[in-house]
């Protein structure tokens, strides 16, 4: 589940970090400071689920 969820967010980082340059470009630096940021912050909860740092479901698994 945390591999799937992972893959599933890395294109829409790229997608919120691609259109936060693009929009920088075009003199819009308060939206693409925030594409950027957003598209950041996507891209490590993926890099986390995806390593195994961060497993949501394993609070459930006795020890």
């Amino acid at each position: 589940m945390n591999i799937g969820l992972g893959l599933v967010l890395i294109p829409i980082a790229i997608i919120f970090i691609s259109l936060g340059i693009f929009s920088r470009k075009k003199k819009n630096n308060i939206i693409g400071n925030g594409l950027l940021i957003a598209g950041t912050v996507i891209l490590m909860g993926s890099v986390t689920l995806l390593t195994g740092l961060y497993d949501p479901y394993a609070n459930h698994i006795p020890k």
